[in-house]
């Protein structure tokens, strides 16, 4: 019972912020579930002690709000009420269903190794032994926990996965590395002389140019036609060149009824190059902030950034309110740690991710010293490990030395609008977590670096860096045999609908305005989860090519292609390399 009402952690955290130790979730998931009759009915079973009552409520609450925001806590309610009760074939099953809506959670991982174990399930056992302790190793205490609390806890789990692996030993959860000196970094100038050809190609990449001085040849937007922006009726911004700069005036909110007041901000600084620019003015301490009216290249227009991406009740949206130029607003506080390199306490060394934010301090390598950090050398969980100090919107970016091993929050603490309702990551703030799900990752060698290069020589045309720009399939058949990606897997002529991505990277992340390729890699078109959820709750990568069909159809077709591939005269397909 103890473990039941820990592994209920139901703060929630916004997204698209940069994670401290300070940050903690603000929210609760009930917060996001309108309806009042399904917010009772959890709170309901989460106080019910009785295992056989318990179970009862959760499979009338499943069966009452079967496409519920909860079922990955009223299907492990419902597991935990069956192992109490000696039931552990119901149990797995419910367990089975919450996990494949959070499979990182340590507290039942622990649980299904333990009841699998004494079922004389050694392989089953030992997988749910392994994950968890890479869960645990991973994230951070629930945060409903103090760290006194979670302890003991983390100890019986970790004691658990143990005895079931038969190990007596395991490595220690993530631990901070000391922050690097000044002194031990270069700048990427030092790179140049050696590596010339590299240094040329990432200096056109996005990395690059996450943050740079503002210069009105690298301007994205028109800031004569900023003046023609308006919020509610009322135009809020005008922009201008003068004598080689670029300059916006914000719309200040009225201090009476009858004032006007405008501010005027010069442009010191632009954040982006590839899809959305973004525009910073240094204050007069020195910090810079971000303007919340930016240029999205694919609209050909402006836009609030943070009315877009902030939840109800941000205080960074209203554009009237900039002149305060708080923390909210802070460029140090809120991009810094992924746009610019080396950060300090106040600033950083270089704008833009330079090379030693990937290969680490190098001031001893342009003396003559053997690198510090290879990525020829790294297995793929180092490997991602550095791309995540950025891509990983769970990541807690505390300072420290390279390579950053930064703890997660729990996946379960983020905000509902964080995931689809069938458990799959829809932002692409999750890229890497989506990816860590991998079999790909969990099982092969597969790394961020298999796919893409992050100083391609044709930066202009290959805003993803992939590796295979024109040859995609390339990309899977490097490890996974060629014949998957002929006919005869795919079923399918149409180059398109033929590539390995089509159907198992269907483009399903949200990226502010389109649609980016998830990176949960082995995604495969589940009719279930579709006819459950609804497609768009649910997207389907066979629904996105045949949109005037529906889950039921697709149901029939996938029915029919696996009896077809299991036909006794079609050759076992080949397992990856």
């Amino acid at each position: 019972m103890l473990l039941f009402v820990l592994s209920w952690a139901l703060l929630a955290q916004d997204l698209d912020v940069v994670l401290n130790g300070r940050s903690r979730p603000g929210t609760t998931i009930l917060d996001q579930i309108e309806n009042p009759q399904e917010r009772q009915a959890f709170l309901d079973l989460y106080r019910e002690a009785d295992p056989i009552a318990r179970r009862t409520k959760a499979t009338q609450f499943l069966r009452l709000y079967p496409t519920s925001w909860l079922l990955a806590q009223v299907t492990e309610a419902a597991a935990r009420a069956s192992f109490d009760l000696g039931d552990s074939t119901t149990g797995l099953s419910y367990a089975r269903q919450s996990l494949e809506l959070y499979p990182e959670n340590p507290l039942l991982l622990a649980t299904v190794a333990a009841v699998r174990a004494n079922r004389r399930e050694p392989v089953e056992a030992q997988h749910q032994a392994r994950a968890t302790l890479e869960a645990l190793g991973k994230f951070q205490p629930p945060a409903n926990m103090t760290d006194r609390e979670w302890q003991p806890v983390q100890q019986r789990l970790r004691s658990t996965a143990l005895r079931v692996l038969g190990e007596t030993a395991v490595s220690s959860p993530i631990a901070l590395r000391p922050p690097d000196q000044k002194s031990a970094y270069a700048g990427s100038d030092s790179c140049r002389p050696c590596h010339a050809a590299l240094f040329a190609s990432w200096s056109q990449t996005g990395m690059a140019k996450m943050l740079r001085p503002a210069d009105p040849a690298a301007v994205m937007a028109d800031f004569t036609k900023l003046g023609t922006f308006s919020e509610f009726g009322q135009l809020v911004a005008k922009g201008f060149a003068k004598d080689g700069r670029l300059f916006v005036d914000l719309k200040r909110a009225r201090p009476g009824p009858a004032m006007t007041t405008w501010d005027r901000y010069p442009i010191d600084y632009f954040i982006g190059s590839k899809w959305q620019q973004a525009y910073a003015t240094k204050a007069p301490d020195g910090d810079l902030h971000v303007i919340p009216l930016q240029y999205n290249r694919l609209e050909k227009s402006w836009l609030n950034y943070w009315r877009k991406i902030d939840p109800p009740g941000s205080e960074r949206v209203d554009v009237g309110e900039f002149h305060r130029l708080r923390d909210v607003t802070s460029y140090q506080q809120n991009c810094a740690p992924c746009h610019t390199s080396q950060l300090q306490p106040k600033g950083f060394l270089e704008a833009g991710v330079n090379c030693e934010m990937c290969h680490g301090p190098s001031a001893e390598h342009a003396r003559g010293a053997a690198p510090a950090f290879k990525f020829q050398q790294a297995d793929n969980r180092r490997y991602v490990q550095v791309c995540a100090q950025c891509h990983a919107q769970s990541a807690i970016r505390t300072p420290q030395g390279f390579p950053p091993q930064y703890q997660r929050r729990p996946y379960a603490e983020f905000s509902r609008k964080a995931f689809y309702r069938d458990g799959r990551f829809r932002e692409t703030t999750f890229i890497v977590e989506a990816f860590e799900r991998s079999q790909c990752f969990q099982q092969g060698t597969a790394s961020c670096g298999s796919c893409h290069d992050p100083h391609p020589s044709n930066a202009a045309s290959n805003p993803t860096s992939l590796k295979y720009l024109d040859q995609p399939d390339r990309m899977c058949t490097q490890c996974h045999d060629a014949r998957y990606s002929a006919r005869s897997h795919t079923q399918h002529t149409a180059p398109e609908a033929s590539r390995c991505v089509s159907c198992h990277m269907p483009k399903i992340m949200n990226s502010l305005l389109f649609k980016a390729r998830t990176h949960q890699i082995d995604d495969r078109p589940n009719a279930e989860m579709t006819l459950r959820f609804g497609a768009v709750e649910s997207p389907n990568a066979c629904l996105d090519c045949h949109p005037t069909q529906n889950a039921a159809w697709l149901r029939d077709q996938l029915k029919a292609r696996w009896a077809k591939a299991a036909s006794p005269s079609r050759s076992t397909p080949p397992a990856p390399r």
